[in-house]
């Protein structure tokens, strides 16, 4: 079933964060069954993006920015208007830690292991489920 298209540009951006959230969703749910193609490192920036454009669906529909994206951030800001459980907020962090993105010196990551892709898959499942509603 195909979604209609809101009217607003403001509603336009939101439509377009959760369709590209859902697209992430679907992408890093068939990419597990795929591991000789989607590799751990291929599936964390996925889901990570997944949970970046579902919550920015949400706070756009509320009409707000935030000022930073990364993971811990973007969970602080959504904070702001529901609660989050303290538990997804500790999951949400180590998962900033596993790839040192804003690192100016170099490092030597450890590989993401399959444990923490299982994580990462249930908390994408219950952000998306935490901000489905309220939004366009």
């Amino acid at each position: 079933m195909e979604e209609k298209i809101p009217e607003s540009i403001e509603n336009i951006e939101i439509f377009r964060f959760k369709k590209e959230a859902n697209a992430y969703y679907k992408t890093a749910i068939g990419g597990l069954r795929r591991k000789n193609i989607f590799t751990n490192e291929i599936l964390y920036n996925i889901i990570s993006m997944s949970i970046e454009k579902y919550i920015m669906a949400y706070l756009l529909a509320r009409k707000y920015l935030p000022a930073c994206h990364t993971l811990s951030g973007l969970i602080k800001d959504l904070k702001k208007f529901i609660p989050v459980e303290e538990s997804l907020e500790k999951k949400v962090a180590q998962f900033d830690n596993l790839q040192f993105i804003c690192v100016l010196s170099f490092f030597s990551p450890e590989p993401i292991s399959d444990t923490e892709i299982s994580d990462m898959v249930l908390v994408l499942q219950q952000i998306k489920e935490l901000v489905q509603t309220d939004t366009v």
